[in-house]
């Protein structure tokens, strides 16, 4: 579920390809440690809702499960994912996006506009909500598919982008999430991290993306003041 993170052109200019922004690569690295420190801060990170009506962010979302997926991200699925698969999976999200089912994307913005109305540059990362739609369980919600691109590591990206969705979770009246992560992987850190309880695991649960079992760790968060926990959370290493 936790990552690291066809090609039609965008149908608006809210996405601008991540070769634009890496092109002056070699004249970052003559900059020293700390310039290099200063210009990353510069660059502002956007967390927005996406809509059905969204198109235009297809190719990125794109990108960014295939960048998942072929770095061993246990996503669903196996490597290596063709474009073909991962359009097809990020229409099916599209189909359901509504009441029930929302998501998230971050990317970078000079402006770091929290409403999207900004100008934004490469998507760095995405992640799902999705409410329990039975009538024993609107308390109740999943959290789907946290993938940050292999490129944008360390920047708080998942944390902002929980903190978004805890915030959201609690606002529709869901207080209790649970989530599901790669057991003894990465992704388990990153949610102790921002409060979540560790339930249990599942041996040889699902295959990775290399097509080894391995087991799923089961985690859960109560909202309340634990929400707010993630809030600091993440703004403090965004």
């Amino acid at each position: 579920m936790f990552s690291t993170t066809l090609s039609a052109k965008p149908a608006a200019c809210a996405y601008t390809s991540r070769s634009a922004f890496t092109a002056a690569e070699p004249a970052r690295k003559s900059l020293t440690a700390h310039a290099r420190q200063s210009l990353a801060g510069q660059q502002a990170l956007t967390v927005r809702k996406i809509g059905p009506q969204d198109l235009q962010w297809l190719p990125a979302l794109c990108d960014l499960l295939i960048d998942g997926v072929h770095r061993g991200a246990s996503l669903g699925f196996l490597a290596p994912l063709s474009r073909y698969a991962a359009l097809t999976y990020w229409h099916g999200v599209f189909a359901r996006l509504g009441p029930q089912h929302s998501l998230w994307i971050a990317c970078d913005s000079e402006h770091g506009d929290q409403d999207g109305h900004e100008p934004c540059g490469p998507l760095q990362g995405a992640v799902q909500l999705s409410l329990a739609p039975h009538g024993n369980a609107h308390h109740r919600g999943e959290v789907q598919r946290l993938m940050v691109h292999s490129q944008a590591r360390g920047r708080g990206i998942a944390s902002r982008l929980m903190c978004r969705l805890e915030c959201t979770a609690q606002a529709q009246g869901r207080s209790l999430l649970v989530l599901e992560a790669p057991a003894a992987s990465q992704a388990e850190a990153v949610f102790v991290h921002l409060g979540w309880q560790r339930a249990g695991e599942i041996p040889d649960h699902e295959a990775c993306a290399e097509g080894r079992l391995h087991g799923s760790a089961l985690y859960y968060k109560r909202l309340g003041s634990g929400t707010e926990a993630s809030r600091e959370a993440g703004l403090a290493t965004a």
